[in-house]
């Protein structure tokens, strides 16, 4: 979770492309918003980081990121970053005395909705148990007899029990549980044959990882690893480090050091691979080389290392990395700037650096007129993440400012690399030209540039909209625009398109059924023997990757029928948001609607659609959820304010009973949703905003930008000057989940949008 004012490096060159995740399974990250700020820490609630449970090399500590990245394969475990606010999440005053406790009522909706829990007792709906005698045809016994042994981290039992298996399928299963939970023990040679042996495995990318981490783990000949990139190159710096020092060994000297100079430059090691490197490529990398890692390590925030690489380009590359730590933690001064070695004056590092210390000090013209100045070339810039970041914060400060036309150009001006954030800069340039210079034949470009690189529904959709809104502005033709926004009805702009377009329908799309006696791809039918074994903790995984990288429509649907069989929100709803991200949107399963027990609510709570909309953003409908900062539970409460809840419901609070007791907590969390949509007059837009930011934080954001209830100021407008990115992202997410929730939980299609129509008053 970022903070756009003043955010210590959120994301940085090898830490790209996360917003608000949690690492599931093998660690794939899911996106899944999770938690909130916790104002009374004044700390952003963390990522739940779950480490990968292999060991490896030594002081390296990785999480796998499925997405693009350029520098790395791996990226490190980002910490919590601490909010600049003041104040404390509001929450209603406790009685002087505890008042009787009020008899909850039954959950009632105006329209009443279908209960989701009609739906869950329904027998054609999911039980929650797979029936290991589906259809499969299978003998178990050995199947469960190898899992539990591979659990138990003996590796010769479990290939016992697979050496016995009659079955292909199980000997399949059992041997990419082996590759899953022991990567390391089973070696390169036994990853590198399943590869080979089952292309198109959807783990095939995460095998390959794996595989230069065995491989590197291993000591593996010089000969050997030469051979296993014989094919392809290495995907990970373990591998690339693998690689230079076998070619090394072997004489090829030249390719062993244009090698380990790239690595040296470009990928984050861990000390004993910079050992590695330093002692058998210390003639071969260059200052030039150290400069640069130098460099790209401190836009990563990590100077230790830093350090460690510029003690190898010279003082004056020391001397800078020392200003950029002291910029970046806030100790930096004029002097300190202008004491820099002449050599590094005009080092775009320095400039970075000193765009920060401007924006500390609240400088933000001149921070403007620095940045106009900075370099865009992508050797002199290092890592244009980091730079489209900076120009982000300073742009929003402008806009706040009212430069709205230097907001623009160092919105346009970025260097961003990955595809996330060029989309992201390429719609603020776009957005600040088209509502704030008035200029849609300016904007309309920007938004071409964002639509053409973006690929899941919710950037595709805002692309598509605003292009929309552009073209509506310069009195052309939107309405493509909008139809391309809309064919994404589960996204917040693509409901918007969907009523600028005069539609008041939600359409749901339902996973097809497979087809009966239809051949299934032989990962799905893995998933299913594992499930059926009571494997679900491996199965997962393979799930999860399956929905990214299946094309076939027909084996989606297979695969959804095993999900939705099993009757887990968490897994459903991050099945049915990668699948959805893969082409395949199954709205049913990604919203999912047994995810909350039922309940009876406390007077003046919120409704149901809504409880499921926060639920679903908060917690994933993982009713055990803790974050870091201390929020609970499926609602994501922290103590304080669902203690003060059950003060004023009068009912007594137990802390344990937040995690142990998922009702307890839907309860607590309906009637604080009711707190604040009494406080905040009923506005959807504030309440959620309050829910995840704090009430004290969002009368600041009126302050300053106006209220989106009145008529004067636009609520869509609104929502995108929210300064944190986090809360600007949670509550469009939450806003869409609802329009969904209400079209789910049984409310007329014409009507489920209603509460978005009036919260954007169109």
């Amino acid at each position: 979770m970022t903070k756009e004012s003043g955010a210590k490096g959120a994301s940085r060159a090898w830490k790209r492309r996360t917003v608000a995740t949690t690492v599931l399974g093998i660690g794939c990250l899911a996106p899944v918003t999770l938690g909130r700020i916790d104002i009374v820490q004044r700390t952003h609630a963390p990522r739940q980081i779950a480490r990968l449970d292999i060991p490896l090399p030594p002081e390296q500590t990785f999480v796998f990121d499925p997405g693009d990245h350029k520098h790395a394969n791996f990226k490190k475990a980002e910490r919590p970053q601490p909010l600049d606010a003041t104040g404390a999440i509001e929450a209603a005053a406790p009685p002087a005395h505890a008042p009787e406790a009020k008899a909850p009522r039954s959950m009632e909706l105006d329209p009443p909705l279908v209960s989701a829990y009609a739906r869950a007792v329904d027998p054609a709906y999911p039980t929650g148990v797979v029936d290991p005698a589906a259809g499969l045809g299978v003998d178990l016994t050995g199947l469960r007899e190898g899992l539990d042994a591979y659990r138990h981290g003996d590796l010769a039992k479990g290939d016992a029990a697979a050496a016995t298996a009659k079955d292909p399928l199980v000997a399949t299963t059992l041997e990419w549980t082996a590759l899953r939970l022991k990567p390391l023990e089973a070696g390169p040679r036994r990853i590198t044959r399943f590869i080979a042996t089952h292309p198109g495995w959807p783990a095939t990318d995460w095998l390959r990882k794996h595989a230069e981490l065995a491989l590197y783990a291993a000591h593996a000949p010089a000969k050997t690893v030469i051979e296993t990139f014989a094919a392809s190159e290495p995907v990970t710096p373990t591998g690339r480090v693998a690689l230079a020092k076998a070619l090394l060994d072997e004489g090829e000297t030249a390719r062993a050091n244009e090698l380990a100079r790239h690595v040296w430059r470009e990928d984050r090691l861990n000390t004993s691979q910079e050992g590695i490197l330093r002692k058998n490529f210390g003639a071969a990398l260059t200052s030039a080389d150290s400069a640069r890692r130098a460099s790209r390590l401190a836009y990563d925030e990590q100077f230790s290392a830093a350090l460690r690489a510029a003690s190898l380009a010279g003082p004056d590359i020391v001397a800078l990395v020392q200003i950029r730590a002291a910029a970046e933690r806030g100790v930096s001064t004029d002097k300190t700037f202008a004491d820099a070695p002449p050599a590094v004056k005009n080092d775009a590092g320095l400039i970075f650096a000193r765009i920060k210390h401007l924006l500390r000090q609240k400088k933000y013209a001149e921070a403007g007129a620095l940045m106009l100045t900075a370099p865009r070339d992508p050797a002199a810039v290092v890592d244009g993440d980091a730079w489209w970041e900076e120009r982000r914060n300073l742009a929003r400060k402008l806009l706040d400012a009212g430069d709205a036309l230097t907001a623009y150009k160092i919105c346009a001006g970025h260097a961003a690399e990955a595809n996330d954030k060029q989309i992201e800069a390429e719609f603020h340039a776009g957005w600040i030209a088209l509502r704030y210079l008035d200029k849609p034949d300016l904007a309309a470009p920007h938004f071409d540039k964002a639509l053409q690189i973006a690929r899941t529904p919710i950037s595709r959709a805002r692309a598509a909209y605003w292009r929309g809104r552009a073209a509506e502005a310069a009195k052309g033709d939107a309405v493509a625009y909008y139809e391309k926004a809309a064919a994404d009805s589960a996204t917040f702009y693509g409901q918007l398109a969907r009523l600028r377009l005069g539609r008041s329908d939600t359409p749901i799309r339902f996973a097809p059924l497979p087809a009966e006696g239809a051949k299934r791809d032989e990962s799905v039918r893995v998933i299913e023997l594992l499930y059926a074994a009571g494997a679900k903790d491996v199965a997962v995984p393979l799930v999860y990757l399956s929905a990214k990288s299946i094309e076939a429509p027909e084996q989606i649907a297979a695969l959804a029928s095993v999900v939705v069989k099993d009757s887990d929100a968490k897994v459903s709803l991050t099945f049915g948001k990668l699948a959805s991200q893969n082409g395949h949107p199954i709205d049913d399963v990604a919203f999912p609607t047994y995810g909350v027990p039922q309940f009876s609510p406390y007077e003046n709570s919120a409704s149901l659609p809504v409880v499921y909309s926060i639920a679903r953003q908060e917690s994933a409908f993982d009713p055990k959820a803790v974050s870091h900062a201390g929020a609970m539970g499926l609602m994501q409460m922290i103590a304080s304010t669902a203690r003060s809840t059950a003060r004023r419901v009068g009912v007594a609070f137990e802390a344990r009973r937040m995690t142990a007791d998922p009702v307890f907590n839907a309860q607590l969390g309906a009637a604080h949703l009711g707190d604040l949509l009494k406080e905040q007059r009923n506005s959807l837009i504030l309440t959620f905003a309050a829910y995840n930011a704090g009430g004290r934080r969002v009368k600041e954001w009126i302050a300053a930008h106006g209220d989106p209830r009145d008529a004067s100021v636009d609520p869509i407008d609104w929502i995108e000057r929210i300064p944190i990115a986090e809360t600007r992202n949670y509550v469009q997410r939450v806003l869409e989940n609802l329009t969904m929730y209400r079209a789910r939980l049984g409310m007329a299609e014409a009507k489920a949008i209603e509460p978005l129509r009036k919260e954007a008053r169109m």
